[in-house]
């Protein structure tokens, strides 16, 4: 292990780890040794090397296989020369496809873990592992409290900002007026073709941007026109 004495020891430890990926030891798609095996080979505690071990797991960069362990995702290119050979790979490499053939566009939201399980006949761990696996290639990212994405944060576009955008243009062009009162959240959702919770998200963007705000017996009002409008 690096002799670098900076940060805690599992911080060190999961670097360590990272460089032997890199170099092929264990290569991706092999698996991490044991808990115990690496508790030994650092001369710690398997506590230490379990935080270790799941700094590696946030990263992308291993994967946990029940009754197995952890499998080497790896560092390398997108789709890097390797065969799909788990479960989790077979799903990756089908989103992969998709994302690489414009199918799923930047910014696009990729289904639920629940939502995918049941499509692919697997488990929300088994999904989870795909994700995880497009996300240390780059080709997606999870947004805290939204999901996953395809390209990352700075693409994100969930089902609310449609319908907040599909609101902000119909106040644009004139179907609610200033102090208009908007169609509830239960007739939106089903125009909209969403939850009221999403339909719910949408007010809330655009009572952020003081387009709309909430008046107790009335609902939601048209404050003012959106700017640029």
């Amino acid at each position: 292990m690096s002799k670098a004495t900076d940060g805690p020891t599992y911080v060190r430890i999961a670097e360590d780890i990272r460089r032997r990926m890199r170099d092929g030891d264990p290569p991706a798609g092999g698996m991490l040794p044991s808990e115990a095996d690496l508790a030994r080979t650092y001369g710690v505690a398997r506590g230490t090397v379990r935080q270790a071990v799941a700094e590696l797991e946030r990263a992308g960069l291993v994967a946990s296989e029940a009754g197995r362990g952890r499998r080497v995702v790896g560092e390398g290119p997108p789709g890097a020369g390797r065969a799909a050979s788990t479960q989790y790979e077979t799903i990756a490499e089908a989103l992969r496809k998709r994302i690489e053939s414009g199918e799923l566009a930047p910014g696009q939201q990729l289904p639920g873990e629940v939502a995918a399980a049941e499509e692919y006949g697997v488990s929300k761990g088994t999904v989870r592992q795909a994700f995880q696996l497009l996300a240390s290639e780059q080709m997606i990212a999870s947004v805290h409290g939204k999901g996953w994405f395809v390209g990352g944060p700075g693409h994100a576009r969930t089902r609310a900002d449609d319908v907040a955008a599909a609101l902000r243009q119909d106040i644009a062009g004139g179907k609610f007026a200033v102090g208009a009162v908007l169609p509830g959240e239960n007739a939106l959702a089903q125009e909209q073709g969403v939850g009221r919770i999403t339909v719910r998200r949408a007010f809330a963007l655009l009572e952020a941007e003081g387009i709309v705000e909430k008046r107790a017996g009335r609902g939601r009002v048209v404050k003012t026109q959106p700017k640029g409008s």
